[in-house]
């Protein structure tokens, strides 16, 4: 008799202990746990956002230079700074903001002829920087090129020319225009052969615009709440 009292506590025991557990769990709702995949136990996907922004290739950047650089002085290897003017946008985000710091040096520098030709400069873009993090750009921009020195080389030329007619034509008589000319042209055609053509100059502060070579992965910028 005394077994069977024990028996029918222990099933009761047991019952009530299941009843118990099953009420915390109902109370608690479903327990789910999210993989790697982003997929959780229950079936549920969740989508977080990425942590990172792709700007495409060929994404027009403009920024402003910190320093000037001319043909006269710089030599190729020059490092220079700049700042971005407007921020970029992807999908309606912020992906490279207004500030963000760009260095880069010279690739090319050559100083325009002294007979003619034109002053020419070409930009490396190698990094840019913003919220801490840096990245490499390795963009190239256009070349730049000086006006032509050919006007100036003209003007030299007639000058001379017109210049040794007047001294032709006061030393000696009408044959002597013609001479004077001839030598006074010779003498401006040297004079540009001496001189240079216009410098190309960008100067501090100037507005410069390029475009990627090469998409960019940059980390996501917390936009304010």
């Amino acid at each position: 008799m005394r077994k069977n009292i024990w028996i029918i506590a222990a099933i009761g025991l047991a019952v009530l202990g299941a009843g118990t557990i099953y009420a915390m769990q109902k109370d608690a709702g479903p327990v789910t746990s999210t993989t790697e995949s982003g997929r959780s136990a229950s079936g549920v996907t969740s989508n977080p956002a990425p942590s990172n922004i792709v700007v495409p290739q060929g994404t027009s950047i403009a920024m402003r230079l910190n320093s000037t650089i001319s043909t006269k002085t710089a030599q190729v290897g020059d490092r220079f700074q700049a700042d971005v003017t407007s921020p970029v946008h992807v999908n309606g985000h912020v992906a490279i903001p207004e500030g963000s710091n760009i260095s880069g040096h010279v690739i090319l520098a050559k100083q325009p002829g002294k007979a003619s030709g034109r002053g020419e400069l070409q930009l490396s873009y190698d990094q840019i920087e913003f919220g801490g993090r840096s990245y490499d750009m390795n963009s190239n921009s256009q070349v730049y090129t000086s006006k032509s020195g050919t006007t100036k080389d003209v003007a030299l030329i007639g000058g001379g020319a017109v210049a040794g007619g007047v001294v032709g034509g006061v030393l000696g008589g009408k044959g002597d225009i013609g001479k004077g000319a001839a030598v006074g042209g010779a003498a401006g055609t040297a004079a540009s052969l001496l001189t240079r053509g216009p410098q190309l100059v960008l100067e501090q502060g100037t507005m410069l615009q390029t475009q990627l070579d090469q998409s960019l992965s940059v980390r996501r910028i917390k936009q304010p709440a």
